[in-house]
């Protein structure tokens, strides 16, 4: 077989950036298996998209008689069991209230129809969202994106009526002295304010859309304090708070989303990546009331619901819930701080930082968490970084993972930490 990194250099676009040129041929449970037989311990979940891991045979058999039956129909031609059965089941674990759902295909596409709503629903225009969020990079969702500016290099104007406020990361906080997280969110939301009496009228806002946890800007959680006070603000100039939960979604906090574990409840839920569970699909979850508001036939998907896709994602939402995995990602993430625990005392780890099962190691510079995850990989663990410069390792660990694995897989992360060369990959 011809070396698989230099056939795909030939032919795929180099656009798309590469945190490494694994050649993976297949997965199973926690691991990844090269084509040479090398096995790789996962980290990474594609992304937080597979939380019950790779291969799961009652994950696997849905989807295999799914396809024996009905491969596609789109949603808006007929109606099919599949689609309808996904949505029963996902009101039941999503916060009381929001028990009408949308299937479109992606975390960015989920974005853009959420905002859509939100327009004409309120028939209103602005959009608040939060320095260091992530919300996709298609170009309305690009618009929305601001964990890093170089999403944007080239593209020119792209999503009027979007407004930045700030996100309470005291550690990316320029104000000094340093203060903890509750200062940081009263600054952040004193901010906001002034953004409404300067620049942005408050009957103008349709939508207040944020991350409960940032994901790709570095793990971080605000206080529920803050997000309580986003519910508030909303409800009061009459806005509608959208969470983007397309990463910290089904369990990986340690609630089913984060909006329950702060104890907060937004008026629209956007999911993706563990929902399809390895599978393409997105979705928008909100009030009845607030989807009778969206203009019939001015929103839709050919693929979205896909029969398999909402095949797969049954069945991962049972083994989810079967196996008890969103309670077990709580005691994950004490096992993840634990282990990461002599970290602490290298003069480059700034701070471990864990929501749920969501754990993040940042670095005072990139090279160093670059460096980490090079030395794991050559550990044969597979992690990957995050942050607005790169300069955090996250941890996206199956929640179904053994303790032994997961044990392995962040000594290897600390033994490479531990080593005193700098790949010259990373400097």
């Amino acid at each position: 077989m011809a070396d698989l990194e230099a056939r795909a250099k030939r032919v795929l676009s180099p656009v798309l950036g590469h945190y490494t040129w694994l050649p993976v041929e297949r997965g199973e449970g926690s691991w990844l298996i090269t084509d040479s037989g090398r096995r790789v311990l996962d980290l990474t979940c594609g992304i937080a998209v597979t939380p019950v891991g790779h291969a799961h045979p009652k994950v696997v058999a849905a989807v295999i008689a799914q396809a024996q039956k009905l491969s596609h129909i789109c949603a808006g031609v007929t109606l099919y069991e599949p689609n309808v059965a996904l949505a029963e089941e996902l009101i039941k674990v999503t916060p009381s209230g929001l028990d009408t759902v949308f299937f479109g295909n992606s975390g960015a596409e989920a974005i853009e129809g959420s905002i859509k709503l939100a327009r004409q629903a309120t028939r209103r225009q602005a959009v608040v969202v939060f320095r260091g969020g992530f919300h996709g990079r298609s170009t309305g969702a690009m618009a929305l994106t601001t964990s890093k500016a170089a999403y944007r290099r080239g593209y020119g104007a792209l999503l009027p009526d979007v407004y930045m406020a700030p996100f309470p990361y005291p550690l990316a906080c320029p104000i000094t002295p340093a203060h903890d997280a509750e200062a940081c969110a009263q600054h952040c939301l004193a901010e906001l304010d002034v953004l409404l009496e300067h620049q942005l009228p408050p009957e103008h806002v349709a939508a207040i859309l944020i991350e409960p946890v940032l994901g790709e800007g570095g793990y971080v959680a605000p206080p529920a304090s803050f997000l309580k006070a986003l519910r508030d603000l909303a409800t009061r100039i009459g806005a509608l708070l959208i969470f983007d939960e397309v990463q910290t979604g089904f369990g990986r906090t340690g609630a089913w989303f984060a909006a329950q574990k702060a104890n907060v409840t937004p008026d629209v839920l956007v999911l993706a990546k563990a929902l399809g569970g390895g599978l393409p699909l997105g979705a928008i979850v909100a009030p009845r009331e607030l989807h009778q508001k969206w203009l019939p036939s001015t929103h839709g998907s050919t693929f979205g619901g896909n029969p398999v896709s909402c095949a797969s994602g049954l069945a991962t939402l049972g083994v989810l819930r079967d196996e008890g995995l969103v309670a077990r990602a709580e005691r994950l993430g004490e096992q993840m701080v634990r282990e990461l625990a002599p970290l602490l005392s290298s003069p480059h780890v700034r701070e471990i930082r864990r929501y749920g099962a969501m754990v993040a190691v940042e670095f005072d510079d990139p090279k160093y968490s670059k460096a980490a995850t090079l030395g794991a990989l050559e550990r044969d663990v597979l992690l990957i970084t995050c942050g607005f410069h790169d300069q955090a390792v996250r941890f996206i660990p199956p929640l179904n993972i053994t303790e032994a694995d997961m044990r392995l897989g962040i000594r290897a992360l600390v033994e490479s930490v531990g080593s005193a060369a700098i790949p010259a990959a990373a400097r």
